[in-house]
């Protein structure tokens, strides 16, 4: 009891002083019992949450009544590095000025054991350069990494701060590297930049450490990035150091080899070059023991000067491949060798002109690929570009123009000054560029029953005069008459041209029925267009003839061979004479494969036209079936389901194939029943609503019609009666149909969602409402799945029709949270404007539920906007619905993980998210999570440790294309006036400056912190105890919903 009361006491304590009430504090302190050393959670005492987050006053009263100043975080922090990361100079007085005297001068050195107790707060001395136990940060880095100008200066001023130290340490396996103070100051914007190196540089930090003969080359290199902001004050205020770095260092990173200028060069800083070379940095590099090398990896036997020499490139050389002419010009001003030239192995680690030795062989190479460049090879593979894109390809043809007028007197200044071409160099010779035509665009979306129409239109167009066979005088005129015939129904024509030799003296042989027909064309397909039918099997008889051997024929199929060439013969066409014709012609192909390849049934499907469908179903079988047939039927049959726009021709082609259930017919009866292929069998009902064939769904909802349609199948064919009677065998087929066509067809309301027909949606809604609650394997309503696929019109039309709004899957997700992160499909949003519309005419009570309801999916607790942030969304038009629809609660709401939206998007450095977050509650940027950090805390911490992991912020970057790529290989938006260099999706300097930018702006001293309450973690770790993972779907390739979420590309495999 008394621990409870004791607790309560700690709890109250620090509940005053988040919210700075100086009154309460002397009343709390002045009870008997207080323990004012009380830790929270986190390890944190009373005076280190008064220094992070309340006045000078409240931290002056704590230590006035006993509080330890020198006491540490279980974090490894001090108090003073919690004062230098506030910023507040009022409170870092107090608590320097509170420090023992011995403490608050510079120590021989802090305890930076990691194994000391992080709960025993005065082991460890606190002093003003007391490093932090985890990243050795000491209170001066923290505030220069932090921008506070005046914090730092009262450090280094008033406390004898060290303002020449490292932060971090180097560790490869974590990413972690060491950070000069300078680095830090670097990060920042130009005048505070410039404070910052000069406060510094004035209280001993350098650039060049003497002690060890070694330069920082991070700071040196955004130095030199930086340019303009910084360069003078180092030259200013650590004069002797900087031009030593300048003139004397020379370092080696693997075959790397640089000076400051080489570097430079190298990183396509021309005017940081042009300063370097005022400030005093060699034009040519003489060799000598005066230099001070620094190699990574020196080879044995080789001093650390000769290590270096061996990769160095002279500052013309490097100049004249990195595509600076001027500075070329400027070195050979200031004495460079015009014969500078390269080694064998040095050149090879060039990425291009590996045969240049000479700074003039360089510049011819690179003079030859500038000139054979045009800007028509810059295409992009359409005709039209847009204003951007020809202002870019503008601004890239005027830099290249000026890059070879540069190059030009460059090659002259060196022609006269006596520079020499190497003998055997493989230059590249100029050549007149071709450009690059335009591909031609491709037109898609041309039907099938378009394509086929365009193939033969020439064909039913042709002139169907009366044509005498005996007066055609080319092949061609052979052909135009054969089709008129089979149009026109002539069969003389047609035997004419076919069974015998044709035009002027007779010297065409037989037309060959297979050399004009084909995919969709023919002579066949003409007369079954035009409806003439006797004379299309007619054809099929010819083509038969024209196939068949009959020298070789056997035996048993005499008597058929005979039979067809008794139906050719007539007056002019004797059986033998008939029989003779497959030696003129010697057709390689098929009846069968003409009348096929044909695809006469599929106009009779389009035209509707029930006679001319049952005559190519008739006419195809008359063949014997092949095992490619009834694939064919069973594909056919699919695309009929899927587009089909005629039941009766659809009912018609299963009462002739009893397709895509795959039998073997021969000679009428059913020799075997193979089971449905897996692309089929999902119900034809799901898959017509899958594709929103609104007349296939009708269709298949009157199941009987179905049904009977394969009745009569089955009752037209004889069934193998070897594995029981002819009746058994056709109920299980019958079975198996019923079976098939009536599985989950529940469902098919599910299926009609995520196809686009809004009208089919509406139909099954107003015939069938029973549909609307009904639930997949996967525990998803139609609402549900409409949210997942993104389907705004039909979420509407659900609703609309009395869906429930608030219903959820197993998972606990309601429509929004599927509808902005879909389990399968991520946070693509089709049509933004159309779901922000649809949000705003929601009912608001309704509207509020979903928005606050939260998940049970993994880490937990997730309201539909915390999961969706936790993807990164972009900041658009739906994003801000969401958030001006969204209450407070919706902020402040605490995830399985103990953190609030904003949390997440500090974490992850979410800069473009925060500014629309914090507007909407700016008050969330001071709530605590679980572990009693704010998402200001959180952005400070990613921000200190940024550096320490490679981060640099957007000011010490450099705004052009990526060295060292030459100017040919730019693309076109590098060459945009709004171009400032490559974009980072994450960075945590701008993210906690937005964040800073915002507490400044609105003053945190008037926000109180929102604490952490035990109520609160008890939550928390309820909700982190019931949180579930997404697992793999239920349904398995028959669960049509499933695969449609999670396989979107596949067809229920």
């Amino acid at each position: 009891m008394a621990d409870q009361d004791l607790q309560a006491s700690s709890s109250h304590l620090f509940s005053i002083i988040a919210r700075s009430d100086i009154t309460a504090l002397k009343h709390t302190l002045s009870i008997e019992g207080v323990d004012i050393e009380a830790r929270d959670a986190t390890g944190w005492t009373a005076l280190h949450l008064a220094i992070s987050t309340a006045s000078a006053e409240i931290c002056r009263c704590l230590i006035d009544h006993g509080a330890h100043v020198d006491s540490w975080t279980r974090q490894g922090e001090a108090t003073v590095h919690i004062a230098a990361r506030r910023g507040e100079v009022d409170i870092l007085r107090i608590i320097m000025e509170s420090l023992p005297s011995n403490q608050g001068a510079v120590q021989d050195g802090p305890n930076t054991d990691p194994k000391a107790d992080a709960g025993s707060d005065r082991e460890q001395a606190v002093h003003v350069n007391s490093l932090t136990r985890k990243h050795k940060m000491s209170p001066v880095y923290i505030a220069v990494a932090l921008a506070h100008v005046e914090t730092a200066e009262i450090l280094l001023n008033n406390y004898n701060a060290d303002g020449n130290v490292y932060a971090g340490q180097l560790d490869i396996r974590q990413g972690l590297r060491s950070v000069h103070i300078l680095e830090a100051a670097l990060q920042h914007p130009r005048d505070i930049c410039r404070s910052l190196v000069k406060m510094l540089l004035q209280h001993g930090a350098s650039i060049f450490n003497t002690s060890t003969r070694t330069v920082a080359k991070s700071v040196l290199q955004l130095a030199i990035v930086r340019n303009q902001d910084v360069m003078d004050i180092f030259v200013e205020h650590d004069s002797q150091n900087f031009i030593h770095t300048i003139t004397k260092v020379i370092w080696r990173e693997s075959t790397r080899c640089d000076t400051p200028l080489t570097w430079t060069i190298k990183c396509s800083s021309e005017d940081a070059a042009f300063k370097l070379l005022s400030y005093g940095a060699p034009p040519q590099l003489t060799f000598d023991t005066s230099l001070d090398a620094e190699v990574d990896f020196a080879r044995p036997g080789k001093s650390a000067l000769e290590n270096v020499q061996e990769y160095f490139w002279q500052p013309i050389l490097a100049a004249a491949e990195n595509e600076m002419p001027r500075l070329v010009m400027e070195l050979l001003d200031r004495g460079a060798d015009p014969n500078s030239s390269l080694t064998t192995e040095e050149a090879w680690y060039m990425n291009e002109h590996r045969d240049c030795r000479s700074v003039l062989d360089i510049v011819k190479a690179k003079l030859i690929e500038l000139r054979n460049w045009h800007k028509e090879d810059e295409q992009i593979n359409y005709d039209n570009r847009t204003p951007e894109e020809t202002k870019q390809l503008a601004a890239k043809e005027s830099a290249v123009t000026r890059l070879i007028r540069g190059y030009e007197e460059a090659e002259v200044r060196l022609v006269t000054l006596g520079a020499k071409v190497t003998d055997g160099a493989n230059v590249p010779q100029e050549s007149i560029a071709v450009p690059l035509r335009p591909q031609k665009r491709i037109q898609l979306g041309v039907s099938h029953s378009e394509g086929i129409n365009t193939q033969i239109a020439s064909t039913l167009d042709a002139d169907i005069r009366d044509v005498s066979f005996t007066k055609l005088k080319t092949i061609d005129e052979g052909h135009s008459a054969l089709f008129a015939a089979c149009k026109k129904n002539d069969l003389r024509v047609v035997k004419a041209l076919t069974l015998g030799a044709w035009g002027v003296d007779s010297k065409f042989p037989p037309i060959a029925i297979s050399e004009v027909s084909g995919y969709s064309k023919g002579p066949y397909l003409i007369a079954v267009k035009s409806r003439n039918y006797d004379l299309a099997r007619t054809i099929v008889h010819i083509a038969t003839v024209q196939y068949i051997d009959f020298a070789a024929a056997k035996t048993d199929s005499g008597h058929l061979d005979v039979e067809v060439c008794g139906l050719l013969a007539d007056d002019a066409h004797s059986i033998e004479s008939v029989k003779s014709i497959s030696k003129q012609v010697k057709s390689p192909t098929t009846s069968k494969t003409i009348v096929l390849d044909s695809n006469a049934y599929l106009f009779g499907e389009e035209e509707k036209d029930m006679e001319m469908l049952e005559f190519a179903i008739d006419a195809e079988s008359c063949f014997a079936v092949e095992q490619s047939d009834i694939n064919r039927h069973a594909r056919h049959v699919w695309d009929l389901v899927e587009r089909g726009g005629w039941p009766n021709g659809f009912e018609a082609y299963i009462r002739a194939t009893g397709a895509p259930f795959k039998h073997m017919v021969v000679y009428d009866k059913l020799r075997a029943k193979i089971q449905l292929d897996k692309p089929y069998q999902v119900s034809p009902l799901l898959h017509a609503a899958r594709f929103g064939n609104l007349n296939m769904v009708r269709f298949f909802l009157d199941k009987e019609r179905a049904i009977e349609a394969y009745k009569d199948f089955a009752a037209h064919h004889e069934f193998d009666i070897r594995y029981g009677s002819i009746e058994r065998s056709q109920k299980q087929f019958l079975d198996a149909v019923q079976k098939w066509i009536t599985h989950q067809a529940d469902l098919v309301l599910h299926c009609a969602v995520t196809s686009r027909n809004m009208d089919l949606v509406t139909f099954l809604v107003s015939t069938h409402p029973e549909f609307l609650e009904v639930k997949s394997i996967d525990g998803w309503t139609p609402l549900l799945v409409a949210a997942m696929v993104g389907r705004i019109e039909a979420l509407q039309i659900l609703l609309d029709a009395g869906s429930h709004p608030l219903a959820t899957d197993p998972l606990e997700r309601n429509m929004l949270h599927l509808l902005l992160v879909s389990p399968g499909m991520g946070t693509g949003l089709s049509d933004p404007n159309a779901l922000s519309s649809f949000l705003r005419s929601m009912d608001n009570v309704i509207l509020r539920k979903l928005l606050e309801h939260r998940c049970v999916e993994n880490p937990g607790g997730l309201t539909p906007l915390a999961r969706w942030i936790l993807l990164r969304p972009e900041p658009n038009v739906v994003f801000q619905t969401v958030l001006e629809l969204s209450s407070a609660a919706v902020f402040e709401t605490l995830d399985g993980q103990g953190c609030t939206p904003l949390h997440i998007v500090t974490r992850s450095s979410m800069e473009n998210l925060i500014y629309p977050i914090i507007e909407k509650s700016p008050d969330i940027l001071f709530f605590e999570d679980t572990n009693k950090k704010t998402p200001l805390d959180v952005a400070t911490e990613k921000q200190l440790h940024g550096l320490l992991e490679g981060f640099v912020s957007t000011y010490a970057r450099s705004g052009k294309w990526p060295t060292p790529s030459p100017l040919l290989h730019w693309p076109l938006f590098a060459f945009d006036t709004s171009y400032n260099g490559p974009t980072y999706t994450r960075d945590p300097y701008k993210t906690w400056e937005i964040c800073q930018g915002m507490v400044n702006s609105i003053k945190s001293e008037q926000v109180p912190r929102k604490l952490s309450t035990k109520y609160e973690l008890d939550e928390v770790t309820q909700l982190w105890k019931n949180k579930k993972t997404q697992k793999q779907p239920k349904g398995d390739q028959h669960d049509v919903i499933s695969l449609v979420i999670y396989k979107p590309g596949n067809r229920y495999w």
